[in-house]
């Protein structure tokens, strides 16, 4: 079974910020340099190439130090290039400067996450989910914490948020079916149904998961 899904760079490259995200950061100059750097950042890191997105928004930081949209972009591409604690340091630098800052708590949340500190993932997509309630990312991935922590009910009803907002999500319905098959007893028809359509969606089928489908389900204890 693949199991929940982990954090990548095509999961992350979703959530990179535009250059003037105006709900991100309050109205401040900044250079036009300092824009195109960013978009040659986000061009980059599309591409796979961190290096070059890591360069393209330290440039931006150059010129524009307290630029929220390139401290939490430099973040996710330090993440992803595997400095995950400088990565977490701008994200919290990010925090300082605005608190409401959903896409930092979002990202921090999947870096704790991926390291493997649920309780800090928790309380920082709690955060994404309270700054940015129509987020399905931060409903997908707040629900995958919760399911770990063997919050089967709280897992369920985040991810079930997070389809309604976006229907189309592969990896929310793959993780509903996921966690409504470790119920006991699984409720099968549910998950057969979110299974189905994440592969309709793109998803890579799993056999695990289709032989769990075609297996009766246990009487309940």
């Amino acid at each position: 079974m693949r199991g929940l899904i982990s954090i990548c760079a095509a999961a992350l490259a979703a959530m990179l910020l535009v250059a003037d995200a105006p709900a991100q950061e309050p109205a401040t100059f900044v250079p036009a340099i300092a824009r195109e750097a960013a978009a040659d950042g986000n061009a980059a890191f599309a591409a796979g190439d961190f290096k070059k997105a890591r360069d393209a928004y330290r440039k931006v930081l150059e010129l524009a130090p307290d630029n929220l949209v390139a401290l939490v972009n430099l973040g996710m591409a330090e993440m992803v290039a595997g400095d995950k604690a400088e990565a977490e340091k701008l994200l919290l630098r990010a925090i300082r400067q605005r608190l409401e800052t959903p896409a930092a708590w979002l990202t921090l949340g999947t870096l704790y996450m991926d390291v493997g500190r649920l309780d800090d993932a928790h309380a920082a997509l709690a955060q994404a989910v309270l700054y940015d309630p129509r987020n399905p990312r931060a409903r997908n991935f707040l629900g995958v914490v919760i399911g770990r922590k063997g919050w089967l009910d709280g897992a369920q009803s985040e991810l079930r948020k997070a389809v309604e907002i976006d229907p189309s999500y592969s990896d929310a319905h793959y993780n509903l079916a996921f966690f409504y098959l470790e119920r006991n007893p699984p409720l099968v028809e549910l998950a057969r149904r979110h299974y189905f359509r994440s592969i309709e969606l793109g998803a890579p089928p799993d056999p695990e998961i289709e032989a769990r489908l075609k297996t009766p389900a246990k009487p309940g204890r």
